[in-house]
Protein backbone atom coordinates (compact mmCIF):
# COMPACT_ATOMS: atom_id res chain seq x y z
CA UNK A 1 0.00 0.00 0.00
CA UNK A 2 1.02 4.15 -0.54
CA UNK A 3 0.34 7.41 0.61
CA UNK A 4 -0.67 9.02 -2.64
CA UNK A 5 -0.65 12.92 -2.44
CA UNK A 6 -2.65 14.53 -4.98
CA UNK A 7 -4.13 17.96 -4.99
CA UNK A 8 -3.26 18.88 -1.24
CA UNK A 9 -4.94 15.30 -0.16
CA UNK A 10 -3.75 12.02 0.84
CA UNK A 11 -5.35 8.58 -0.14
CA UNK A 12 -4.84 4.87 -0.03
CA UNK A 13 -2.68 4.30 -2.78
CA UNK A 14 -1.08 0.89 -4.50
CA UNK A 15 -1.11 -2.03 -6.49
CA UNK A 16 -1.96 -4.49 -3.67
CA UNK A 17 -4.66 -1.79 -2.42
CA UNK A 18 -6.51 -1.78 -5.60
CA UNK A 19 -6.26 -5.64 -6.19
CA UNK A 20 -6.71 -6.69 -3.07
CA UNK A 21 -9.93 -4.85 -2.54
CA UNK A 22 -11.17 -5.86 -5.91
CA UNK A 23 -10.74 -9.50 -5.45
CA UNK A 24 -12.30 -8.97 -2.11
CA UNK A 25 -15.48 -7.67 -3.62
CA UNK A 26 -15.61 -9.95 -6.02
CA UNK A 27 -16.21 -12.81 -3.64
CA UNK A 28 -12.64 -13.80 -3.18
CA UNK A 29 -11.19 -14.88 0.23
CA UNK A 30 -8.31 -12.31 0.04
CA UNK A 31 -4.82 -11.74 2.31
CA UNK A 32 -3.04 -8.64 2.04
CA UNK A 33 0.25 -8.44 2.65
CA UNK A 34 2.45 -4.84 3.10
CA UNK A 35 4.72 -2.89 5.24
CA UNK A 36 3.48 0.00 6.48
CA UNK A 37 3.58 1.72 10.02
CA UNK A 38 0.62 0.11 11.48
CA UNK A 39 -1.48 2.55 12.93
CA UNK A 40 -1.19 4.15 9.45
CA UNK A 41 -5.04 5.92 9.15
CA UNK A 42 -4.51 5.02 5.55
CA UNK A 43 -5.09 1.21 6.89
CA UNK A 44 -8.54 2.05 8.04
CA UNK A 45 -10.11 1.49 4.55
CA UNK A 46 -8.05 -1.66 3.95
CA UNK A 47 -9.30 -3.38 7.57
CA UNK A 48 -12.70 -2.62 7.17
CA UNK A 49 -13.08 -3.98 3.73
CA UNK A 50 -15.47 -7.64 3.84
CA UNK A 51 -13.37 -10.87 3.06
CA UNK A 52 -9.88 -8.93 3.29
CA UNK A 53 -7.59 -9.95 5.85
CA UNK A 54 -4.72 -7.69 6.20
CA UNK A 55 -1.19 -8.61 7.19
CA UNK A 56 0.62 -5.60 8.11
CA UNK A 57 4.53 -5.70 8.86
CA UNK A 58 5.77 -2.50 10.66
CA UNK A 59 7.89 -0.71 9.56
CA UNK A 60 8.72 3.58 10.38
CA UNK A 61 7.93 4.96 7.26
CA UNK A 62 5.73 4.36 4.77
CA UNK A 63 6.51 4.51 0.76
CA UNK A 64 4.74 7.76 -0.59
CA UNK A 65 4.37 9.01 -3.65
CA UNK A 66 3.31 12.91 -4.65
CA UNK A 67 1.75 12.86 -7.68
CA UNK A 68 1.57 16.16 -10.33
CA UNK A 69 -0.49 16.48 -13.30
CA UNK A 70 0.58 19.13 -16.36
CA UNK A 71 -2.87 18.25 -18.56
CA UNK A 72 -2.99 14.35 -19.12
CA UNK A 73 0.47 14.03 -17.83
CA UNK A 74 1.94 12.37 -14.49
CA UNK A 75 5.06 13.22 -12.72
CA UNK A 76 5.46 11.17 -10.06
CA UNK A 77 8.07 12.37 -6.82
CA UNK A 78 8.44 9.25 -4.14
CA UNK A 79 8.97 11.05 -0.84
CA UNK A 80 9.31 8.24 1.70
CA UNK A 81 9.81 4.62 0.71
CA UNK A 82 9.09 1.35 3.09
CA UNK A 83 11.52 -1.42 3.55
CA UNK A 84 11.16 -4.26 1.27
CA UNK A 85 8.87 -6.90 1.75
CA UNK A 86 10.58 -9.95 3.44
CA UNK A 87 9.56 -13.90 3.42
CA UNK A 88 8.63 -13.98 7.26
CA UNK A 89 6.77 -10.99 6.95
CA UNK A 90 4.54 -13.09 4.99
CA UNK A 91 2.02 -15.45 7.69
CA UNK A 92 3.05 -19.08 7.03
CA UNK A 93 -0.44 -20.27 6.19
CA UNK A 94 -0.79 -17.85 3.84
CA UNK A 95 1.92 -19.72 1.57
CA UNK A 96 -0.77 -22.26 0.84
CA UNK A 97 -3.09 -20.16 -1.15
CA UNK A 98 -3.35 -21.13 -3.95
CA UNK A 99 -3.41 -17.73 -6.39
CA UNK A 100 -1.10 -15.16 -5.09
CA UNK A 101 -0.48 -11.59 -6.83
CA UNK A 102 2.20 -9.48 -6.58
CA UNK A 103 2.07 -5.47 -6.73
CA UNK A 104 5.24 -3.76 -6.70
CA UNK A 105 4.81 -0.31 -6.50
CA UNK A 106 8.88 1.04 -5.48
CA UNK A 107 11.06 -2.39 -6.36
CA UNK A 108 9.46 -3.99 -2.37
CA UNK A 109 8.71 -7.57 -4.09
CA UNK A 110 12.52 -9.33 -5.35
CA UNK A 111 13.17 -12.21 -6.84
CA UNK A 112 13.49 -14.29 -3.77
CA UNK A 113 10.11 -13.19 -2.27
CA UNK A 114 8.56 -14.62 -5.51
CA UNK A 115 10.54 -18.09 -5.65
CA UNK A 116 8.95 -18.46 -1.76
CA UNK A 117 5.29 -18.56 -2.95
CA UNK A 118 3.69 -21.81 -2.98
CA UNK A 119 0.35 -20.73 -5.20
CA UNK A 120 -0.05 -22.95 -8.03
CA UNK A 121 -0.58 -19.98 -9.95
CA UNK A 122 1.07 -16.23 -9.48
CA UNK A 123 0.10 -12.90 -11.70
CA UNK A 124 2.20 -9.93 -10.85
CA UNK A 125 2.12 -5.99 -11.91
CA UNK A 126 5.37 -5.17 -13.42
CA UNK A 127 4.88 -1.34 -12.55
CA UNK A 128 7.53 -1.48 -9.46
CA UNK A 129 10.21 -3.36 -11.64
CA UNK A 130 10.09 -0.91 -14.56
CA UNK A 131 11.05 2.61 -12.49
CA UNK A 132 13.52 3.49 -10.35
CA UNK A 133 13.86 6.65 -8.16
CA UNK A 134 16.59 9.89 -9.11
CA UNK A 135 18.59 11.90 -6.68
CA UNK A 136 15.41 14.54 -6.20
CA UNK A 137 13.02 11.64 -5.74
CA UNK A 138 11.23 11.99 -9.43
CA UNK A 139 10.56 8.34 -10.59
CA UNK A 140 11.90 7.52 -14.05
CA UNK A 141 11.42 4.64 -16.54
CA UNK A 142 14.53 1.90 -15.58
CA UNK A 143 14.59 -1.81 -15.74
CA UNK A 144 15.07 -3.92 -12.69
CA UNK A 145 16.67 -6.79 -12.33
CA UNK A 146 13.14 -8.90 -11.84
CA UNK A 147 11.96 -7.32 -15.53
CA UNK A 148 15.42 -7.94 -17.15
CA UNK A 149 15.19 -11.64 -16.02
CA UNK A 150 11.85 -12.54 -15.47
CA UNK A 151 10.76 -14.85 -12.53
CA UNK A 152 8.60 -17.73 -13.06
CA UNK A 153 4.47 -16.38 -13.61
CA UNK A 154 1.45 -17.09 -14.71
CA UNK A 155 0.26 -14.15 -15.37
CA UNK A 156 2.22 -10.41 -15.84
CA UNK A 157 0.38 -6.72 -16.40
CA UNK A 158 1.95 -3.98 -17.68
CA UNK A 159 0.81 -0.17 -18.60
CA UNK A 160 2.26 0.90 -21.74
CA UNK A 161 2.73 3.93 -20.63
CA UNK A 162 5.74 2.01 -17.66
CA UNK A 163 8.52 1.84 -19.90
CA UNK A 164 9.41 3.11 -23.53
CA UNK A 165 10.86 0.07 -24.13
CA UNK A 166 7.72 -2.14 -23.06
CA UNK A 167 7.63 -4.01 -25.90
CA UNK A 168 10.80 -5.63 -25.62
CA UNK A 169 10.07 -6.23 -21.75
CA UNK A 170 6.68 -7.83 -22.13
CA UNK A 171 8.21 -10.28 -24.57
CA UNK A 172 10.50 -11.57 -22.09
CA UNK A 173 8.16 -12.69 -19.91
CA UNK A 174 5.80 -14.00 -22.66
CA UNK A 175 9.32 -16.36 -23.27
CA UNK A 176 9.54 -17.33 -20.23
CA UNK A 177 5.86 -18.90 -20.04
CA UNK A 178 3.64 -16.15 -18.79
CA UNK A 179 0.41 -14.47 -20.18
CA UNK A 180 1.00 -10.76 -20.60
CA UNK A 181 -1.11 -8.10 -20.62
CA UNK A 182 -0.27 -4.49 -22.16
CA UNK A 183 -2.75 -2.39 -21.29
CA UNK A 184 -3.74 0.59 -23.30
CA UNK A 185 -6.56 2.45 -21.06
CA UNK A 186 -9.65 3.68 -23.29
CA UNK A 187 -7.95 1.55 -26.25
CA UNK A 188 -7.87 -1.70 -24.61
CA UNK A 189 -4.88 -3.94 -24.15
CA UNK A 190 -2.82 -6.43 -26.32
CA UNK A 191 -2.36 -9.95 -24.97
CA UNK A 192 0.86 -12.16 -25.33
CA UNK A 193 -0.46 -15.93 -24.50
CA UNK A 194 1.80 -19.01 -25.52
CA UNK A 195 3.15 -17.45 -28.43
CA UNK A 196 -0.13 -15.69 -30.16
CA UNK A 197 -0.52 -11.89 -29.85
CA UNK A 198 -4.52 -10.11 -29.93
CA UNK A 199 -5.62 -7.13 -28.87
CA UNK A 200 -8.74 -6.68 -27.07
CA UNK A 201 -11.40 -3.89 -27.08
CA UNK A 202 -12.02 -1.82 -24.01
CA UNK A 203 -15.60 -1.80 -22.48
CA UNK A 204 -17.63 0.75 -22.54
CA UNK A 205 -17.42 2.78 -19.36
CA UNK A 206 -17.69 6.71 -18.72
CA UNK A 207 -14.67 7.31 -17.17
CA UNK A 208 -14.20 9.75 -14.28
CA UNK A 209 -10.62 8.25 -12.47
CA UNK A 210 -8.36 5.87 -13.71
CA UNK A 211 -6.83 5.22 -10.90
CA UNK A 212 -5.99 1.50 -10.10
CA UNK A 213 -8.01 0.39 -13.14
CA UNK A 214 -4.90 -1.33 -14.79
CA UNK A 215 -4.30 -2.97 -11.06
CA UNK A 216 -7.79 -4.11 -11.02
CA UNK A 217 -7.37 -5.66 -14.60
CA UNK A 218 -4.20 -7.68 -13.52
CA UNK A 219 -5.91 -9.53 -10.28
CA UNK A 220 -8.88 -10.47 -12.26
CA UNK A 221 -6.77 -11.50 -15.15
CA UNK A 222 -4.70 -13.68 -12.60
CA UNK A 223 -7.63 -14.73 -11.09
CA UNK A 224 -9.59 -15.96 -14.37
CA UNK A 225 -6.33 -17.48 -15.38
CA UNK A 226 -5.69 -19.57 -12.73
CA UNK A 227 -9.80 -20.47 -12.61
CA UNK A 228 -8.80 -22.04 -16.37
CA UNK A 229 -10.52 -19.74 -18.30
CA UNK A 230 -8.67 -19.20 -21.63
CA UNK A 231 -6.47 -16.42 -22.16
CA UNK A 232 -9.16 -13.77 -24.74
CA UNK A 233 -11.66 -14.60 -21.73
CA UNK A 234 -9.74 -14.01 -19.20
CA UNK A 235 -8.58 -10.35 -20.35
CA UNK A 236 -12.29 -9.56 -21.86
CA UNK A 237 -13.42 -10.53 -18.01
CA UNK A 238 -10.05 -7.92 -16.64
CA UNK A 239 -11.23 -5.51 -19.15
CA UNK A 240 -15.02 -5.69 -18.31
CA UNK A 241 -13.93 -5.44 -14.25
CA UNK A 242 -11.28 -2.34 -15.12
CA UNK A 243 -14.03 -0.29 -16.72
CA UNK A 244 -16.37 -0.15 -14.19
CA UNK A 245 -13.67 1.12 -11.61
CA UNK A 246 -13.05 3.81 -13.88
CA UNK A 247 -16.48 5.41 -13.55
CA UNK A 248 -15.29 6.79 -9.94
CA UNK A 249 -12.95 7.34 -7.49
CA UNK A 250 -11.31 4.73 -5.06
CA UNK A 251 -13.29 1.22 -7.48
CA UNK A 252 -15.67 3.43 -9.04
CA UNK A 253 -18.70 0.95 -9.71
CA UNK A 254 -17.27 -2.57 -9.65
Amino acid sequence: MTRDEIRGGALLGGAASFAARAAARLGVDVGMVTVAPPNDPLLDELRATAGLRLACAPDDAITTFAHTYSGTRRTLTQRGRARSLGIADIPPDWFNAPVAYVGPVAAECERALIAALRARFVGAGLQGWLRRTGADGTVVPAVLPEAQRPPPLGAAVVSELDHPEVDAIVARFAAAGATVAITRGARGATILAAGTRFDIPAAPAREVDPTGAGDVFGVVLTLRLAAGDRPRAAAEAAAAAAARVVEGPGLGRL
